[in-house]
């Protein structure tokens, strides 16, 4: 799959293309119906099928302070996704001051004049164009202009309601992980390379595997039942997301620390997939070390019975 960043680089694709157009964050089962659209388009009457996404959230260029914490912060994760779908070619766009000024008709201009635009497939309520002007309407009298197709994507409902990325960052936020994958159509999960700690959870005789989790949304701080994928294995485990308050005094930078049950070898810089499974508790403070020992084996022993009531 070959990622462009600007309309002029698109100058060399002479085979039509098949648009799907959003911002794809999480890429949960409404956006991944938008991209079989287009997918089905490019295989049905031949061509390209394609993405056309965003490096940064229009809403960080117009109310910055409104935009929403990102449910996937790793782009190459989204891309990898993306090929998985069928996608052969993607446009992600910096929105800048003059993509933002962009009326509807200029935006679609721009594109049909950088490419043969053969399709574009939208989820029913997509805006586009300064101030949100353009919707499917718009597109459809553009369409008629320029001579590409337009597909309009019905949502997906759950639960008699919209998937969408705000319901899954609630999901999230209240540690709903069945409510949360079921909309993304795949686990929620922590992915990173894995960091050198402080080494004090081998002295606790529990170590741990641990990993920035990333700047997007996150669950709350505290104790997990997971599910964990590194160097080709699976393991259960125990996790604790948060700033460890009992041997940092004002609280360290945001991590995941993972006890794996198992013995996974040497796997410091590898990466690794932390699926949590259950909220278990709150992270805490304890008053010494030898409480938070007796803690983390219960904690281990919660997980443990979660896991295999899970299996």
């Amino acid at each position: 799959m070959v990622v462009y960043q600007e309309f002029k680089d698109l100058k060399g694709v002479s085979s039509p293309v098949h648009w799907a157009m959003g911002m794809f964050d999480g890429l949960h089962l409404g956006h991944a119906g938008v991209i079989a659209a287009a997918v089905e388009g490019a295989a049905r009457d031949g061509g390209i099928p394609a993405v056309l996404t965003f490096r940064t959230h229009p809403l960080a260029r117009v109310r910055p302070e409104s935009v929403p914490a990102a449910i996937m912060a790793v782009e190459a994760e989204k891309f990898a996704l993306m090929e998985e779908l069928g996608v052969r070619m993607v446009l992600n766009l910096e929105f800048s001051s003059r993509l933002a000024s962009m009326s509807p008709e200029e935006f679609i201009g721009e594109l049909c004049s950088s490419c043969r635009v053969a399709e574009i497939a939208v989820g029913e309520d997509w805006h586009f164009g300064r101030g949100r002007a353009g919707n499917v309407e718009t597109l459809r009298l553009l369409a008629g202009r320029c001579g590409f197709r337009v597909t309009a994507v019905p949502p997906i409902l759950r639960d008699g309601e919209r998937v969408s990325s705000t319901r899954i960052r609630e999901a999230v936020r209240a540690a709903d992980f069945s409510q949360a994958s079921a909309m993304l159509g795949r686990p929620y999960r922590w992915k990173g390379r894995v960091v050198h700690g402080r080494q004090l959870g081998r002295q606790l005789d529990y170590p741990t595997a641990n990993m920035k989790p990333g700047s997007g949304v996150q669950p709350p701080h505290g104790v997990y039942a997971v599910r964990a994928r590194v160097n080709g294995s699976e393991y259960g485990g125990v996790a604790n997301l948060g700033v460890r308050p009992t041997v940092e005094e004002k609280g360290g930078e945001l991590l995941l620390e993972t006890h794996l049950f198992g013995q996974p070898g040497d796997i410091y810089g590898r990466e690794m997939e932390v699926e949590p499974v259950r909220f278990l508790r709150p992270e805490a403070k304890f008053p010494s070390l030898e409480e938070l020992k007796s803690q983390l084996a219960r904690d281990a022993a919660n997980a443990a019975e979660v896991l295999k009531r899970e299996e």
